[in-house]
Protein backbone atom coordinates (compact mmCIF):
# COMPACT_ATOMS: atom_id res chain seq x y z
CA UNK A 1 0.00 0.00 0.00
CA UNK A 2 1.93 3.29 -0.87
CA UNK A 3 0.50 7.34 -1.07
CA UNK A 4 1.96 9.77 -3.69
CA UNK A 5 2.07 13.44 -2.51
CA UNK A 6 2.43 15.41 -5.34
CA UNK A 7 5.02 18.45 -5.82
CA UNK A 8 2.90 21.88 -5.56
CA UNK A 9 5.11 24.15 -4.32
CA UNK A 10 6.89 25.61 -7.02
CA UNK A 11 3.79 26.15 -9.15
CA UNK A 12 1.97 28.33 -6.28
CA UNK A 13 5.57 30.37 -5.71
CA UNK A 14 6.17 30.93 -9.23
CA UNK A 15 2.40 32.15 -9.77
CA UNK A 16 2.77 34.83 -6.65
CA UNK A 17 5.56 36.76 -8.67
CA UNK A 18 3.75 36.52 -11.92
CA UNK A 19 6.53 34.06 -13.29
CA UNK A 20 5.71 31.05 -15.76
CA UNK A 21 7.98 29.09 -16.34
CA UNK A 22 9.03 25.43 -15.47
CA UNK A 23 12.40 24.98 -13.52
CA UNK A 24 15.14 23.32 -14.23
CA UNK A 25 16.13 19.57 -11.61
CA UNK A 26 18.63 18.05 -10.23
CA UNK A 27 19.08 15.49 -7.86
CA UNK A 28 20.78 15.02 -4.26
CA UNK A 29 21.59 11.32 -5.90
CA UNK A 30 19.79 8.19 -4.74
CA UNK A 31 20.58 6.82 -0.67
CA UNK A 32 19.95 3.09 -0.57
CA UNK A 33 18.63 1.63 2.82
CA UNK A 34 17.75 -0.95 4.93
CA UNK A 35 16.47 -1.54 8.31
CA UNK A 36 14.49 -3.91 10.55
CA UNK A 37 12.77 -3.81 13.82
CA UNK A 38 10.62 -6.28 16.09
CA UNK A 39 8.08 -6.64 18.28
CA UNK A 40 7.28 -9.57 21.00
CA UNK A 41 4.23 -10.23 22.46
CA UNK A 42 3.63 -12.79 25.64
CA UNK A 43 1.22 -13.85 27.15
CA UNK A 44 0.65 -16.93 30.54
CA UNK A 45 -2.48 -17.92 31.22
CA UNK A 46 -4.45 -15.63 29.74
CA UNK A 47 -6.53 -15.80 26.16
CA UNK A 48 -4.26 -12.85 24.46
CA UNK A 49 -1.94 -10.12 25.17
CA UNK A 50 -0.62 -7.55 23.09
CA UNK A 51 2.88 -5.22 22.92
CA UNK A 52 3.64 -2.64 21.09
CA UNK A 53 7.75 -0.97 19.75
CA UNK A 54 5.94 2.11 18.45
CA UNK A 55 7.85 4.59 16.78
CA UNK A 56 10.48 1.97 15.68
CA UNK A 57 13.59 3.72 13.71
CA UNK A 58 14.55 1.99 10.40
CA UNK A 59 16.89 4.07 9.38
CA UNK A 60 17.94 7.75 9.35
CA UNK A 61 19.37 8.80 5.50
CA UNK A 62 21.63 12.03 4.71
CA UNK A 63 20.67 13.31 1.01
CA UNK A 64 23.00 15.87 -0.06
CA UNK A 65 22.48 20.03 -0.28
CA UNK A 66 21.73 22.14 -3.14
CA UNK A 67 24.58 23.98 -4.01
CA UNK A 68 22.98 28.02 -4.17
CA UNK A 69 25.45 28.59 -7.39
CA UNK A 70 23.74 26.15 -9.29
CA UNK A 71 20.57 28.94 -9.50
CA UNK A 72 17.50 29.62 -7.19
CA UNK A 73 15.90 26.66 -5.26
CA UNK A 74 12.17 26.63 -5.32
CA UNK A 75 11.10 23.85 -4.62
CA UNK A 76 12.19 20.23 -3.31
CA UNK A 77 10.31 17.06 -3.04
CA UNK A 78 11.79 13.49 -1.23
CA UNK A 79 11.45 10.53 -3.61
CA UNK A 80 10.64 7.23 -1.91
CA UNK A 81 10.97 4.08 -3.92
CA UNK A 82 10.95 1.06 -1.00
CA UNK A 83 9.11 -1.88 0.06
CA UNK A 84 8.19 -3.31 3.35
CA UNK A 85 8.23 -7.00 4.19
CA UNK A 86 6.27 -8.53 7.16
CA UNK A 87 7.65 -11.49 8.87
CA UNK A 88 6.28 -13.61 12.09
CA UNK A 89 6.92 -16.94 14.13
CA UNK A 90 5.61 -18.23 17.46
CA UNK A 91 5.87 -20.27 20.29
CA UNK A 92 3.53 -21.77 22.77
CA UNK A 93 3.43 -24.27 25.49
CA UNK A 94 2.11 -26.03 28.43
CA UNK A 95 2.29 -28.27 31.73
CA UNK A 96 -0.97 -31.02 30.87
CA UNK A 97 -4.25 -29.97 30.94
CA UNK A 98 -6.33 -29.69 28.31
CA UNK A 99 -5.09 -29.14 24.45
CA UNK A 100 -5.04 -25.56 23.15
CA UNK A 101 -3.60 -23.72 20.01
CA UNK A 102 -0.84 -20.94 19.72
CA UNK A 103 -1.23 -18.35 17.70
CA UNK A 104 -0.70 -14.52 16.69
CA UNK A 105 -0.35 -11.76 14.59
CA UNK A 106 1.11 -8.41 14.08
CA UNK A 107 0.13 -5.30 11.96
CA UNK A 108 2.66 -1.94 11.89
CA UNK A 109 2.45 1.62 9.76
CA UNK A 110 5.73 3.71 8.48
CA UNK A 111 6.51 7.33 7.67
CA UNK A 112 9.13 9.14 6.18
CA UNK A 113 9.94 12.76 7.78
CA UNK A 114 12.60 15.32 6.91
CA UNK A 115 12.86 19.15 7.53
CA UNK A 116 9.48 20.79 6.26
CA UNK A 117 8.27 17.48 5.08
CA UNK A 118 6.50 14.27 5.75
CA UNK A 119 4.89 11.30 4.29
CA UNK A 120 2.95 8.91 6.30
CA UNK A 121 1.60 5.26 5.29
CA UNK A 122 -1.04 5.53 8.07
CA UNK A 123 -3.61 2.34 7.27
CA UNK A 124 -1.77 -0.32 8.97
CA UNK A 125 -0.38 -3.66 6.97
CA UNK A 126 -1.05 -7.04 9.25
CA UNK A 127 -0.02 -10.35 9.34
CA UNK A 128 -2.08 -13.14 11.10
CA UNK A 129 0.93 -16.10 11.60
CA UNK A 130 0.14 -20.03 11.87
CA UNK A 131 -0.80 -22.17 14.89
CA UNK A 132 0.70 -24.41 16.82
CA UNK A 133 -1.19 -27.21 18.76
CA UNK A 134 -0.61 -28.19 22.70
CA UNK A 135 -1.92 -32.20 23.05
CA UNK A 136 -4.72 -33.01 25.60
CA UNK A 137 -3.91 -34.82 28.63
CA UNK A 138 -1.16 -35.20 31.35
CA UNK A 139 1.27 -35.04 29.19
CA UNK A 140 3.67 -33.26 31.60
CA UNK A 141 5.64 -29.96 29.93
CA UNK A 142 5.39 -29.26 25.93
CA UNK A 143 6.10 -27.01 23.27
CA UNK A 144 5.37 -26.54 20.41
CA UNK A 145 6.39 -23.41 18.00
CA UNK A 146 5.02 -22.31 14.64
CA UNK A 147 6.33 -19.98 11.26
CA UNK A 148 8.59 -17.73 10.81
CA UNK A 149 5.90 -16.90 7.91
CA UNK A 150 6.28 -14.24 5.47
CA UNK A 151 3.67 -12.26 3.59
CA UNK A 152 4.37 -10.73 -0.01
CA UNK A 153 6.39 -7.44 -0.19
CA UNK A 154 4.32 -4.09 0.60
CA UNK A 155 5.30 -1.67 -2.30
CA UNK A 156 6.16 1.88 -0.44
CA UNK A 157 6.24 4.82 -2.54
CA UNK A 158 5.89 8.08 -1.99
CA UNK A 159 6.85 12.03 -3.17
CA UNK A 160 6.59 14.34 -0.42
CA UNK A 161 7.14 17.79 -0.71
CA UNK A 162 9.19 20.27 1.42
CA UNK A 163 7.27 23.19 2.90
CA UNK A 164 8.72 26.72 1.12
CA UNK A 165 9.80 27.84 4.69
CA UNK A 166 12.03 25.04 5.01
CA UNK A 167 13.89 25.12 1.56
CA UNK A 168 16.66 27.54 3.11
CA UNK A 169 17.19 24.14 5.15
CA UNK A 170 17.98 21.96 1.79
CA UNK A 171 21.10 24.31 0.59
CA UNK A 172 24.55 24.49 1.53
CA UNK A 173 27.54 22.15 0.81
CA UNK A 174 26.73 19.32 3.14
CA UNK A 175 24.11 17.05 3.84
CA UNK A 176 20.24 17.26 5.33
CA UNK A 177 18.42 14.34 6.71
CA UNK A 178 15.91 12.45 6.55
CA UNK A 179 14.59 9.37 8.73
CA UNK A 180 12.36 6.17 8.02
CA UNK A 181 10.00 4.70 11.26
CA UNK A 182 7.36 3.07 12.11
CA UNK A 183 4.56 5.01 14.03
CA UNK A 184 3.09 2.15 14.70
CA UNK A 185 4.41 -1.92 15.55
CA UNK A 186 2.06 -4.06 17.41
CA UNK A 187 1.76 -7.71 18.06
CA UNK A 188 -1.02 -9.77 19.85
CA UNK A 189 -0.22 -13.26 20.86
CA UNK A 190 -3.21 -16.15 22.18
CA UNK A 191 -4.02 -18.96 23.90
CA UNK A 192 -7.40 -20.82 22.29
CA UNK A 193 -7.61 -21.92 26.03
CA UNK A 194 -6.25 -21.05 29.37
CA UNK A 195 -7.75 -24.00 31.69
CA UNK A 196 -5.48 -26.28 33.54
CA UNK A 197 -1.97 -25.66 34.66
CA UNK A 198 0.47 -23.27 33.76
CA UNK A 199 0.35 -22.53 29.70
CA UNK A 200 1.71 -19.46 27.85
CA UNK A 201 2.46 -18.60 24.18
CA UNK A 202 4.78 -16.02 22.56
CA UNK A 203 4.62 -14.41 19.11
CA UNK A 204 7.50 -12.27 17.53
CA UNK A 205 6.63 -9.77 14.80
CA UNK A 206 9.32 -8.46 12.44
CA UNK A 207 9.05 -5.59 9.87
CA UNK A 208 11.62 -5.39 7.18
CA UNK A 209 11.89 -2.35 5.28
CA UNK A 210 14.78 -1.59 2.43
CA UNK A 211 14.92 0.82 -0.76
CA UNK A 212 16.05 4.10 -2.32
CA UNK A 213 15.39 7.82 -0.86
CA UNK A 214 16.59 10.99 -2.73
CA UNK A 215 16.24 14.83 -2.65
CA UNK A 216 14.62 16.22 -6.14
CA UNK A 217 15.69 19.98 -6.57
CA UNK A 218 13.56 22.41 -8.68
CA UNK A 219 15.71 25.70 -9.71
CA UNK A 220 16.02 28.34 -11.74
CA UNK A 221 18.91 30.39 -13.01
CA UNK A 222 20.66 33.06 -11.53
CA UNK A 223 19.75 36.22 -13.03
CA UNK A 224 21.94 38.47 -14.79
CA UNK A 225 21.99 42.08 -15.39
CA UNK A 226 23.78 43.89 -17.90
CA UNK A 227 23.72 47.03 -20.10
CA UNK A 228 23.48 45.25 -23.34
CA UNK A 229 20.88 42.59 -24.22
CA UNK A 230 23.09 40.42 -26.23
CA UNK A 231 25.85 39.42 -23.70
CA UNK A 232 27.61 40.73 -20.20
CA UNK A 233 28.12 44.53 -19.72
CA UNK A 234 29.08 45.43 -16.68
CA UNK A 235 30.36 48.81 -17.45
CA UNK A 236 28.71 51.69 -19.26
CA UNK A 237 30.43 55.19 -19.73
CA UNK A 238 28.10 57.91 -21.45
CA UNK A 239 30.25 60.87 -22.45
CA UNK A 240 28.20 63.83 -23.31
CA UNK A 241 31.19 65.81 -24.97
CA UNK A 242 31.22 69.32 -24.98
CA UNK A 243 27.68 70.80 -24.63
CA UNK A 244 26.70 74.77 -24.43
CA UNK A 245 25.60 76.12 -21.49
CA UNK A 246 21.85 75.98 -21.15
CA UNK A 247 21.32 73.57 -23.77
CA UNK A 248 19.72 70.21 -23.82
CA UNK A 249 22.52 66.97 -22.76
CA UNK A 250 20.65 63.66 -23.33
CA UNK A 251 21.36 60.32 -23.60
CA UNK A 252 19.69 56.77 -23.32
CA UNK A 253 20.51 53.81 -21.86
CA UNK A 254 18.71 50.27 -20.92
CA UNK A 255 19.13 47.99 -18.38
CA UNK A 256 18.95 44.04 -19.31
CA UNK A 257 18.11 40.87 -17.79
CA UNK A 258 19.54 38.47 -19.88
CA UNK A 259 17.14 36.12 -21.64
CA UNK A 260 17.05 32.17 -20.88
CA UNK A 261 14.01 30.63 -20.56
CA UNK A 262 15.13 28.90 -17.26
CA UNK A 263 15.99 32.10 -15.67
CA UNK A 264 14.57 33.94 -12.66
CA UNK A 265 13.60 37.43 -12.69
CA UNK A 266 15.67 40.64 -11.74
CA UNK A 267 15.63 42.83 -8.71
CA UNK A 268 17.32 46.51 -8.89
CA UNK A 269 17.40 47.02 -5.06
CA UNK A 270 19.37 50.28 -5.09
CA UNK A 271 21.24 53.14 -6.60
CA UNK A 272 24.67 54.65 -5.26
CA UNK A 273 25.60 57.69 -6.84
CA UNK A 274 29.28 59.48 -6.23
CA UNK A 275 31.13 62.74 -7.86
CA UNK A 276 28.79 65.93 -9.44
CA UNK A 277 25.84 63.88 -8.31
CA UNK A 278 24.06 67.23 -8.57
CA UNK A 279 24.90 67.64 -12.78
CA UNK A 280 23.23 64.63 -13.96
CA UNK A 281 19.83 62.60 -13.75
CA UNK A 282 18.47 59.37 -14.90
CA UNK A 283 15.15 59.19 -12.96
CA UNK A 284 16.43 55.05 -12.22
CA UNK A 285 15.02 54.09 -9.44
CA UNK A 286 14.35 50.54 -7.71
CA UNK A 287 12.40 47.75 -9.65
CA UNK A 288 10.97 44.17 -9.24
CA UNK A 289 10.78 40.73 -11.47
CA UNK A 290 12.35 42.26 -14.53
CA UNK A 291 11.93 38.93 -16.54
CA UNK A 292 14.04 37.89 -18.39
CA UNK A 293 15.09 38.89 -21.85
CA UNK A 294 13.04 42.25 -21.36
CA UNK A 295 14.17 45.47 -20.37
CA UNK A 296 14.20 48.96 -19.06
CA UNK A 297 14.94 51.71 -21.02
CA UNK A 298 15.79 55.64 -19.25
CA UNK A 299 16.90 58.83 -20.05
CA UNK A 300 20.40 60.29 -18.45
CA UNK A 301 20.09 63.98 -18.75
CA UNK A 302 23.79 66.48 -17.89
CA UNK A 303 22.32 69.51 -16.21
CA UNK A 304 24.14 72.44 -18.13
CA UNK A 305 22.87 75.40 -15.94
CA UNK A 306 26.99 75.92 -15.24
CA UNK A 307 29.48 75.84 -16.95
CA UNK A 308 32.28 73.32 -16.03
CA UNK A 309 33.78 69.55 -16.41
CA UNK A 310 31.47 66.90 -14.53
CA UNK A 311 31.57 63.25 -13.59
CA UNK A 312 29.74 60.97 -12.05
CA UNK A 313 29.04 57.28 -11.18
CA UNK A 314 26.07 55.09 -10.16
CA UNK A 315 26.59 51.91 -8.73
CA UNK A 316 23.21 49.76 -9.17
CA UNK A 317 22.94 47.03 -6.95
CA UNK A 318 20.63 44.21 -8.39
CA UNK A 319 19.56 40.37 -6.87
CA UNK A 320 17.23 37.49 -8.08
CA UNK A 321 13.92 38.25 -7.39
CA UNK A 322 11.91 37.15 -4.39
CA UNK A 323 11.25 33.97 -5.34
CA UNK A 324 12.15 30.23 -3.53
CA UNK A 325 15.09 30.08 -0.85
CA UNK A 326 16.51 33.21 0.34
CA UNK A 327 20.59 31.98 0.52
CA UNK A 328 20.08 30.93 -3.28
CA UNK A 329 19.43 34.43 -4.48
CA UNK A 330 22.51 36.00 -5.73
CA UNK A 331 23.43 39.74 -5.29
CA UNK A 332 25.37 41.57 -8.36
CA UNK A 333 26.51 45.36 -9.64
CA UNK A 334 26.70 47.22 -12.80
CA UNK A 335 28.38 50.18 -12.86
CA UNK A 336 27.51 53.52 -14.64
CA UNK A 337 29.95 56.18 -15.43
CA UNK A 338 29.03 60.06 -16.95
CA UNK A 339 30.89 62.43 -18.04
CA UNK A 340 30.29 66.04 -19.53
CA UNK A 341 31.96 69.55 -20.27
CA UNK A 342 29.24 72.46 -20.22
CA UNK A 343 31.01 75.67 -21.76
CA UNK A 344 29.72 79.33 -22.14
CA UNK A 345 27.83 80.14 -25.40
CA UNK A 346 30.36 82.33 -27.41
CA UNK A 347 30.02 85.78 -27.96
CA UNK A 348 28.71 86.44 -31.91
CA UNK A 349 31.17 87.77 -34.19
CA UNK A 350 29.13 90.68 -35.03
CA UNK A 351 28.69 91.75 -31.11
CA UNK A 352 32.25 92.14 -31.50
CA UNK A 353 32.04 94.26 -34.44
CA UNK A 354 29.69 96.32 -33.07
CA UNK A 355 31.03 96.82 -29.53
CA UNK A 356 34.63 97.90 -31.49
CA UNK A 357 33.02 100.20 -33.51
CA UNK A 358 31.47 101.87 -30.87
CA UNK A 359 34.25 102.14 -29.00
CA UNK A 360 35.75 103.63 -32.28
CA UNK A 361 33.02 106.61 -32.22
CA UNK A 362 33.82 107.06 -28.45
CA UNK A 363 37.32 107.33 -29.35
CA UNK A 364 36.60 110.27 -32.62
CA UNK A 365 34.34 111.92 -29.99
CA UNK A 366 36.59 112.94 -27.65
CA UNK A 367 39.67 113.90 -30.34
CA UNK A 368 36.69 116.41 -31.07
CA UNK A 369 36.44 118.03 -27.81
CA UNK A 370 40.15 117.86 -27.02
CA UNK A 371 40.40 121.02 -30.67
Amino acid sequence: MSMKFQLTAITALLSITGISQAALTTSSGSVAFSGSATVSASVTSQASASNSNNGANIANLSLGQFNAATGVLTGVELQLASNRQQVIDGYGYKYNGPGRDASGSGSSTAALTAIGAAANFSTAISQAGGACSLAHGPTGFTECSWGPNSASAVATNATASVASASLDDYVGNGSVNAALSLPTLTATTTLSRTQGQTSGSTTNYTLDWSGDLQANYSYLLHSLASFDGNLASNTLTLDFGNILQNSVGSQGFSLFNLADSNRIGLDLDSVITSGDTGAFTTYLTPFSVLAQGSSQSFIANLITSSVGAFSTQYLLNFSDADLGAGSTRQNHQLTLNMVGNVTAVPVPGAVWLFGSAMLGLMGIGRRKKSV
